[in-house]
């Protein structure tokens, strides 16, 4: 009888061999789990995707910050860039009208200057004439509406202190009164404007106090 039939025989008995499980790492009641063993190995692969979608979506939102601070910084300076140029363009188109309107503006601004002499001196030589007064306060109305559509306005000082940047002195008062030095008493020429350009500055006599 060979080993082999000897090993059948031995089996069909009910003897069973008995495996030293604590060689692998095993007790009787541990068995290996395929596919545990799966799940076990296949969870820190999980966390790494996670981390790894995490960190792209970091990426690519600090991506799009940076664009968006950029495209804010560059609309803004964009914007800068396009008032200046409006400024300039329209600071070059009011030179323009004014070196082409301004010999007009000054003619029209002298037949004011005559209408209201013409005006003062029958005043002072008492001769009241309505229908005269009339015509002259109307031409000189008329006048004065056509220069504000051009965009050329009477000057209008603040106060009764004198401007050297929209006025101009043509006599001096003495004063013993420090109070009223520069002080405006009278204005002789009306001032005129364009824009902000002074076309004729007003013509004034001021208070001068002497120490």
């Amino acid at each position: 009888m060979g080993p082999r039939k000897e090993n059948h025989r031995f089996l069909e008995k009910g003897n069973h061999l008995s495996f030293p499980e604590a060689r692998f790492g095993l007790t009787k009641k541990e068995t290996f789990n395929p596919v545990n063993y799966r799940e076990d190995k296949s969870e820190p692969r999980a966390h790494q995707q996670v981390l790894g979608m995490l960190n792209a979506l970091q990426q690519n939102f600090t991506s799009l910050l940076n664009v968006v601070t950029n495209r804010l910084s560059y609309d803004k300076t964009k914007e800068v860039a396009f008032d200046r140029l409006y400024k300039e363009m329209e600071e070059l188109k009011q030179d323009q009208e004014l070196q082409q309107f301004r010999p007009l503006f000054i003619d029209l601004i002298l037949l004011i200057d005559r209408m209201n002499n013409i005006y003062n001196d029958k005043l002072e030589l008492g001769e009241h004439n309505p229908e005269l007064i009339n015509v002259l306060q109307t031409l000189s109305h008329e006048v004065l509406e056509i220069l504000y559509r051009r965009g050329v306005e009477l000057i209008v000082a603040p106060s009764n202190k004198f401007d050297p940047k929209i006025q101009q002195v043509v006599d001096v008062i003495p004063t013993n009164n420090p109070a009223e030095d520069n002080m405006v008493v009278h204005m002789v020429r009306h001032g005129f404007k364009y824009k902000d350009v002074v076309l004729r500055p007003e013509e004034v006599i001021i208070k001068k106090y002497n120490s």
